[in-house]
């Protein structure tokens, strides 16, 4: 216990000394925001939040737009489900307003990363999830539910936004959760090794001009 701590005076918080910052997919620290049945852990997945403070993350949540779209008793949906035109204009919504703390945070000379969950049909940065013969209230059974390479929705459309407004797409990984056979105990390790490694590895930088703050107010404003 330190001196200041006995006296009973407050201790000041510590800041992040490092200029990074990571856009997290919404469901890696609130798991409640996941479909019905597919939560993987309680609150936040184990291990996320302290392996982004170890290597210097402020950390932003990105909206989850699932749930925005669908309410939190919806069901499981593959990419299928959600390649379609009024889910997309609304991910075009919600990139927006991501894409002017995305462009503050190059301008102020963050290293920007997105961290992303793989096996999503919509946060899916590596890999996506497809299941062709969904409808409905979905039948679980093992095969169903296939996990591909490829962006998830969301994904598509944030990093289409970010680069008609003349953003760079930030270094960008995910964590596989969304797989139909995932167990904590066995898999997690290995997800958050890795996590550690991209995150290690530093963010994208990028010099924003006056026009593209502009351009993203008048956005705003239509």
């Amino acid at each position: 216990m330190t001196e200041q701590q006995a006296s009973g005076s407050e201790v000041p918080v510590q800041l992040n000394q490092k200029k990074r910052v990571a856009f997290v997919a919404h469901c890696l620290v609130n798991q409640n925001a996941k479909v019905q049945e597919f939560a993987r852990s309680r609150g936040a997945v184990p291990g996320v939040v302290d392996r982004l403070r170890s290597n210097g993350y402020r950390i932003q949540q990105l909206t989850c737009p699932e749930m925005a779209f669908a309410g939190v008793d919806r069901w499981w949906q593959g990419r299928e489900l959600y390649d379609k035109a009024n889910y997309r204009r609304h991910c075009r919504i919600l990139a927006m307003n991501m894409a002017a703390p995305i462009a503050e945070f190059y301008r102020r000379g963050y290293e920007v990363v997105v961290v992303g969950l793989d096996g999503s049909p919509s946060s899916g940065v590596r890999y996506t999830g497809q299941a062709k013969n969904w409808g409905g209230r979905p039948q679980f059974d093992d095969g169903d539910y296939e996990v591909v390479a490829g962006m998830g929705v969301w994904m598509e459309e944030l990093k289409s936004v970010l680069e008609s407004c003349d953003i760079p797409w930030p270094r960008a990984s995910g964590m596989l959760l969304d797989t139909t056979d995932w167990d904590e105990s066995r898999d997690l390790p290995g997800c958050l090794d890795e996590l550690d490694e991209f995150l290690r590895a530093g963010g994208t930088t990028a010099e924003i001009s006056d026009d593209v703050i502009v351009r993203l107010g008048n956005s705003q404003d239509a």
